[in-house]
């Protein structure tokens, strides 16, 4: 390694865009990855069907919803929390990609 080399993360150089950056990783996924749009679909089929769900995740009022809209609720909260994995896992890979980019960068790695 050479030792001129100085070592800077992309957060050191690019903090005042790093949400930017992991917001254009996630915004990918709707793009790129079938299963992830899937989920996307079920999640606004119920919400078309469902109305109400979205205005109890929506506001702050209390509102009551019947047993088919409490069971859409749990089922749009399932398929958000698949849709959050999927973006925490994607970040995740982005972040090994740039981690071997900078080891290779550094004549860490070939």
């Amino acid at each position: 390694m050479s030792e001129h080399f100085q070592f800077e993360t992309f957060v050191d150089v690019h903090d005042s865009i790093f949400d930017e950056y992991l917001s254009s990783v996630v915004a990918k996924l709707s793009k790129n990855n079938p299963d992830y749009r899937a989920i996307e679909e079920k999640i606004e089929k119920l919400y078309a069907e469902y109305p109400k769900v979205m205005a109890a995740l929506d506001t702050e009022k209390a509102d009551e919803l019947s047993q088919p809209e409490c069971n859409a609720l749990l089922k749009i909260l399932e398929l958000r929390n698949q849709l959050f994995d999927m973006q925490m896992e994607a970040v995740y890979f982005r972040g090994c990609y740039d981690g071997a980019g900078y080891l290779k960068k550094a004549g860490i790695l070939e």
